[in-house]
């Protein structure tokens, strides 16, 4: 390596290093937000090992594992310290027949190592900072669904720590920042329960193909409503935006029309109501009014005042092909009977005119964090 070349590269990982440290996150203790993703990647990709692993100066750290029983490794072993080389994901299907591992004593010797698979997680600014990985004791392949659901879990774990950067360089003071901290972390777990309950469901019964359509979609959608959520410091989402967005990602050119009052949505009720409107536009895309070029749909809301003010909900298709109630319960189907907060308050009607249905939630748990 020529000095120019070593310079360069040296530089960059002290740049690399540098992005690390902004997150402060290195030797702090396991928390469940991170262990649920490891043990996530685990079930999906069947493999007895997940990690979600931080490259430092010469160590790993690892900040959730499944499978392994420590926090920190040497690097002059690790796969992820390659994994970091590439540039968005690093599959091995098998160790000992390929160059790069062939000789590495964690392969040669104990534990035998032969499968890895790793999402980099990046910084904000593109440096390589660790991985989301799963490694096996036996060669195997890995499928474009647990692929993808590697990198969808990756991009969880980055939005995580963004947002507690986030927060230490809004808030001055410890005390309350703490306090955010807090907040934003316990909503990313109901963020990430929330995924891994789609992931579970998509994926029961059904072909490949089929599960990363249906898993990329719902996770888009759900990612649509985080975003939204984050622009806002986590504490409201207006409806308006969110139906806009949510319906903008299935191309309904204009077939679907919209009215009602702009109303903030809490943390929950913005996740929830994404995925009911995300079900509910696949459904008459694929079997009812959207389904054909004169169908159209009609979605309104409004604010019912009373002792207890409640957001009514009104979803209407017409002019699509005859329709029957579905004899299955999808996940889509328990979703949308979960309704605008999941708690339910949903009244469904299948006339030849299109699919019909109202949802309603106290405005309570519509602005409830």
């Amino acid at each position: 390596m020529g000095y120019d070349v070593k310079l360069n590269h040296e530089a960059r990982e002290l740049r690399r290093l540098a992005a690390l440290a902004d997150y402060d996150v290195l030797d702090t203790p396991s928390e469940r937000d991170f262990d649920e993703v490891a043990e996530l990647a685990s079930e999906i990709c069947e493999t007895p090992i997940a990690v979600v692993n931080l490259i430092a100066d010469g160590r790993q750290f690892f900040k959730a594992e499944v499978g392994l029983g420590v926090r920190e490794t040497p690097l002059d072993s690790s796969f992820c310290a390659k994994a970091i080389l590439e540039e968005d994901f690093l599959v091995v299907p098998d160790a000992t027949k390929d160059p790069r591992f062939d000789c590495n004593p964690l392969v040669t010797g104990e534990p035998g190592l032969r499968f890895y698979a790793g999402a980099l997680l990046k910084s904000r600014d593109g440096y390589p900072i660790g991985t989301v990985c799963v490694l096996d004791y036996k060669p195997r392949p890995l499928t474009a669904m647990q692929e993808k659901a590697l990198r969808v879990l990756a991009r969880q774990v980055m939005r995580q720590l963004e947002l507690r950067r986030t927060v230490r360089e809004r808030d001055e003071a410890q005390a309350q920042q703490d306090i955010l901290n807090r907040e934003i972390l316990h909503r990313m777990k109901n963020t990430l329960a929330m995924v891994q309950a789609i992931a579970n469901q998509t994926l029961r019964g059904v072909t490949e193909q089929e599960a990363v359509e249906a898993l990329t979609q719902r996770i888009a959608a759900l990612g649509t409503a985080s975003d939204q959520l984050m622009k806002e410091n986590w504490s409201a989402a207006p409806l308006r935006r969110i139906v806009r967005l949510l319906l903008d990602l299935h191309g309904s050119g204009g077939r679907i029309e919209t009215s009602g009052p702009d109303i903030d949505l809490g943390p929950k009720a913005t996740l929830s109501i994404s995925l009911l409107l995300h079900e509910l536009a696949t459904n008459a895309a694929k079997y009812g009014s959207l389904s054909v070029p004169e169908g159209c749909v009609t979605l309104s809301w409004r604010i019912e005042e009373g002792d207890e003010p409640m957001m009514v909900m009104n979803w209407g298709e017409r002019d699509g092909p005859t329709i029957e109630e579905p004899k299955l319960r999808s996940f889509g189907t328990r979703l949308i009977r979960l309704g605008l907060v999941g708690k339910g308050g949903v009244e469904k009607s299948y006339p030849p005119t299109g699919f019909v249905a109202e949802f309603r939630a106290s405005m309570d748990d519509i602005h409830a964090l």
